[in-house]
Formats: C-alpha cells, sequence, structure tokens
C-alpha cells in the first residue's frame, strides 16, 4: 500500500496531471460538469504528502480557471443567452435571470463569490458578456475570483494532505481523506451560498 500510495503521489504530481487539471478547469469555467475542484484539491494533496510544491498547483490551476472564465464571457457576448432564458428551461432562465439582477446592482459581489457555485459561475461570465460588461472591469474582477477560487482549494488540498499524511503514514489514504474533505467543503460553499441567497433575494428583486 505504501509503495502504491507514493506512485499515485507522484502521478499525481507529474507534468501530466498538472496538464489535467488544467484543461479541466478550463472546461469547468462554461461547461459545469467537470470536477475541476476536485482535481485541484486532489493534485494539491498529492503534491504537499509527495514532497511536492502545491504552489506549482496554484502556478497552473488560477490562469487555467480564468482562461475558463474568459471563454464564457466571450461565449455570452457572441451567443447571447435569450437561447437560454424559455420556459422550456426554467432553472436556467431563473439562474441568468439572478446573475443579471446581481451584476446589476452588485456586481463586484457576484462576480467574487459566483465561482465557488459551477452552474452560478458560467451563468454570471456569461451574462456579464452578453450585458456588454467593458473587459476592463471584468478582468480584475475575474482576476480575484480565480484566486480566491484555486487559492482556497489548493491551501485546502495541501493542508489537509499534509495532515492526514502525517497522521496516517500512507500518501494514498492522505489523498483520498483529501478529496472528501475538499468534496464536503464544497457542500457547504454550497450551502452557505444558498442561505446568503435566499436572505438577499427579497432586496434584489424588490430593487429589480
Amino acid at each position: 500500500m505504501d509503495t502504491v500510495g507514493h506512485l499515485v503521489t507522484l502521478a499525481a504530481a507529474s507534468p501530466w496531471a498538472l496538464a489535467l487539471v488544467a484543461l479541466a478547469l478550463v472546461i469547468d469555467g462554461f461547461f459545469p460538469f467537470v470536477p475541476g475542484e476536485t482535481l485541484v484539491v486532489a493534485t494539491a494533496a498529492a503534491a504537499a504528502a509527495g514532497g511536492g510544491s502545491p504552489w506549482l498547483v496554484l502556478a497552473v490551476a488560477a490562469p487555467a480557471a480564468l482562461a475558463g472564465d474568459l471563454i464564457a464571457y466571450h461565449l455570452g457576448r457572441r451567443l447571447g443567452i435569450e437561447r437560454w432564458v424559455t420556459p422550456k428551461r426554467p432553472r436556467l432562465a431563473r439562474a441568468f435571470g439572478s446573475a443579471q439582477r446581481r451584476l446589476e446592482l452588485n456586481p463586484a459581489s457576484i462576480l467574487l463569490t459566483a465561482k465557488f457555485l459551477p452552474f452560478v459561475r458560467v451563468a454570471v461570465s456569461m451574462t456579464a458578456g452578453a450585458g456588454r460588461m467593458p473587459m476592463r472591469r471584468y478582468f480584475p474582477l475575474a482576476v480575484a475570483s480565480v484566486t480566491l477560487y484555486t487559492g482556497f482549494h489548493v491551501a485546502l488540498g495541501a493542508v489537509v494532505g499534509s495532515a492526514a499524511f502525517a497522521l496516517l503514514g500512507n500518501p494514498l489514504i492522505a489523498l483520498a481523506v483529501s478529496i472528501a474533505v475538499g468534496f464536503a467543503a464544497g457542500v457547504l460553499i454550497d450551502l452557505a451560498m444558498r442561505v446568503v441567497r435566499a436572505r438577499f433575494r427579497r432586496p434584489v428583486v424588490a430593487a429589480a
């Protein structure tokens, strides 16, 4: 098990693994069905448990996540969002409608927090593009958002991975624990954001 664990951590810290993380984050920016967060946490945990550098994971993950957001922004700018806002797609219509209201009322807040929610981040970036938000305004907020997003997941993977490895002594088990903690953190963030959205829903509707 120790040998297998070390092989897994070496593979997770390899350039091929970093390339996979980058590709997943780029796609995740406009197609929210790719486990980008899980790969970031797992790779950072493997790097920490195997004696590698989580900073390298962050250096790869942040630009990749930014590229995904920029693709979503340009898709919204070129294609618009009207085709998604239809009665046949009520959940998508609500997501884009909420994104539009938030961008009108408090664009910095929604752009900084939306990255942590899969469907919301795509809707917000596409809506920003469709609404012709200037790139000079969108870009710095997107940079701040992906820095928080990737920094959080890399730090989570590194801390939990190194701690689990120190306690359990097996990098494979440490990697599994890190992935589980990362998934649980994602669920908690989702629940917290739902509470925040529910609390501010009435003022947003009234303002709209």
